[in-house]
């Protein structure tokens, strides 16, 4: 049984850990939440939003807006991604609010898991006072410390090479061919080759395309130093974890197949007729054998004959 367990919960684990990721498409778009969330910003009214006005939370003390204005921000924009019931939008919306939340809030005084946790409060707040009806339940259950912590470092690599490229924006005459991108890059590099996470990956892989040709097409720099690093590299641990993972599931998921689904009797029946089948062939080749045999003892019996009636 404890057998069992175990396969059941590393089968859960490899799915929650492959299946169900947190894209961080939101990283190379987030200035247009930015903005939305900005627009609140002059223009608030604690009673527009119910249950903001006597809000109040122990983290946002060290907050450049008070605990109501945060929480009339905060709703308004849960309010927009509601209106615009566009999943994808939603999805990176309520990422990136823990992001505005974390950096513009709270000033990236307090630590992640206050954010966290100051989030959760106003989330709750919007359900029950708001109609928020649980809609984003399914994007929030997947926010944690460490989908938090890799978006503020692709958010902190794009507004760097922002940065970079209003250099040459500035219409200075000396070109500078060096981003500052490159060393921080390598890091995060590293961290996705060793932490399995796709996504992570993947969005280092968008922010390296569009670093280097911004590099070789624009800058016109020529030089391997230049350039950001591959993010790829050969997975010998993923080699090895993938295709045991597979064995490991279709080992306990087939016996359960076999057994309680329509499966079992039609794969016994494919099994019957092909037993059937050799059986039938075995048996006619025994009695092609017997008859053979048979043949052979007449053919003695008539040879032994005409010898003795020679004779």
């Amino acid at each position: 049984m404890s057998n069992i367990f175990m396969r059941i919960s590393f089968c859960i684990y490899i799915f929650y850990k492959f299946s169900c990721p947190f894209q961080y498409n939101v990283a190379s778009s987030h200035n247009e939440y930015k903005t939305k969330l900005d627009s609140y910003i002059d223009f608030f009214d604690p009673s527009y939003m119910p249950g903001c006005e006597d809000f109040a939370n122990q983290h946002i003390n060290v907050s450049k807006y008070n605990a109501p204005k945060v929480c009339t921000i905060a709703l308004r924009f849960l309010t927009h991604l509601k209106e615009e019931n566009i999943p994808s939008y939603q999805e990176d919306g309520c990422l990136y609010l823990y992001y505005w939340l974390h950096t513009e809030a709270v000033n990236s005084k307090t630590s992640i898991e206050n954010t966290l946790d100051l989030y959760k409060k106003l989330y709750e707040i919007y359900n029950t006072d708001n109609d928020g009806d649980n809609k984003f339940d399914k994007y929030m259950n997947k926010i944690n410390k460490d989908t938090c912590d890799k978006l503020e470092k692709l958010i902190g690599l794009y507004e760097l090479f922002k940065k970079f490229e209003r250099q040459y924006e500035s219409k200075t005459s000396v070109v500078n061919c060096n981003s500052e991108c490159v060393t921080l890059f390598a890091s995060y590099v590293h961290e996705c080759r060793t932490g399995y996470d796709n996504e992570f990956c993947k969005e280092l892989k968008n922010f390296r395309e569009g670093h280097n040709v911004f590099i070789q097409k624009v800058l016109r720099c020529n030089g391997e130093k230049y350039l950001l690093p591959p993010v790829e590299n050969f997975d010998a641990i993923g080699m090895v974890i993938i295709p045991l993972t597979l064995i490991l599931v279709t080992s306990f998921i087939f016996p359960l197949l076999y057994k309680f689904t329509p499966f079992g009797p039609w794969i016994r029946h494919k099994i019957g007729k092909k037993g059937n089948m050799w059986d039938n062939i075995n048996e006619e080749t025994h009695q092609l054998l017997d008859t053979d045999e048979i043949e052979k003892i007449k053919s003695k019996m008539r040879d032994y004959n005409i010898a003795y009636i020679s004779s």
